[in-house]
């Protein structure tokens, strides 16, 4: 059965850590620690992907061309292709987030050192498209963003101005499933469910990626070898035609975000008006399935 594994060290110093947690086709993921004025890149453009970011602890700053979002603990903001931005730590404390790029578009190779290989442009290069179309968007029941400043370049409103937790697709009191982001390039979920709740079965995505981050509790994930229990801090990665299933087989509450890359209309899947969803019963052969990325966050 496959093992959780340690994540990738890229970079490691006192004011400045970078783990790449996932490196698949449809999806790059990196756990970064940094402190004020470290890991910030100039304003860039990536073309033909998504990033989305996810604030542990800290909080960072999310610069656009006119506006600046303040981004707290359990905060996602999803930046669409296009968009001109930059990010950096905006608090005293070191920030640590996840970073996900989708689709990968060459990231993994990137933050190996290939940097002719990812998708990204400097800003002088790009005429950004709108701002607004930035989704901040809190986890865990809360709405609104950490905090927020005016426009620096003088453009109107401020930013997180609407700023909305997402419509809860499923809410009763032992299994909630907010919608935090949906985009043709991710849809991002968050699972709340209670003791014993039922999941999904086995099953496959032939042409898109599922991922898992389980934030409280733990979560069973039943794969083409057997099931494992996932603890809080795990990330369970499903690349297309990757056997998988979950359900909280525990007696506690459990939490995670679920992640669809591409989207596929999944939102639209849970709501049951997407009957044409990615999502198939498992062969009937019983060939084995290739093998998921489990991938173990930083303490």
């Amino acid at each position: 059965m496959v093992e959780i594994a340690e994540a990738e060290i890229i970079f490691r110093s006192e004011k400045l850590d970078v783990r790449l947690l996932a490196d698949v086709e449809q999806l790059a993921a990196v756990e970064v620690r940094a402190a004020r004025g470290w890991g910030t890149t100039p304003p860039h453009v990536h073309v033909r992907h998504g990033e989305s970011l996810f604030v542990l602890e800290g909080e960072l700053a999310l610069q656009l061309e006119d506006r600046v979002h303040l981004i707290g603990p359990e905060t996602w903001a999803f930046v669409p292709p296009g968009v001109v931005h930059t990010v950096e730590t905006s608090s005293d404390a070191q920030a640590r987030y996840l970073v996900l790029h989708t689709p990968n578009s060459g990231y993994g190779a990137y933050v190996r050192g290939d940097v002719a290989a990812f998708d990204a442009r400097p800003a002088a290069d790009a005429v950004s498209a709108d701002p607004g179309l930035v989704v901040v968007r809190r986890a865990g029941g809360s709405s609104g963003v950490g905090s927020t400043e005016p426009p620096r370049n003088a453009g109107a409103g401020f930013a997180g101005t609407g700023v909305k937790t997402g419509d809860t697709i499923t809410d009763r009191p032992d299994r909630r499933a907010p919608r935090l982001v949906e985009t043709g390039e991710i849809t991002i979920s968050e699972f709340h469910y209670g003791p014993g709740q039922r999941g999904a079965p086995r099953h496959v995505h032939r042409e898109h990626a599922d991922a898992f981050l389980v934030l409280e509790g733990e979560f069973t994930f039943h794969l083409h070898d057997g099931s494992r229990a996932l603890p809080a801090g795990t990330l369970a990665v499903f690349a297309p035609g990757v056997m998988h299933g979950f359900d909280n087989d525990s007696d506690a509450f459990a939490r995670c975000f679920n992640f669809h890359v591409p989207s596929f209309e999944y939102a639209d899947y849970l709501r049951g008006t997407n009957a044409s969803f990615d999502q198939f019963d498992p062969p009937e052969n019983g060939d084995p399935s290739p093998a998921a990325t489990l991938a173990r966050l930083s303490a």
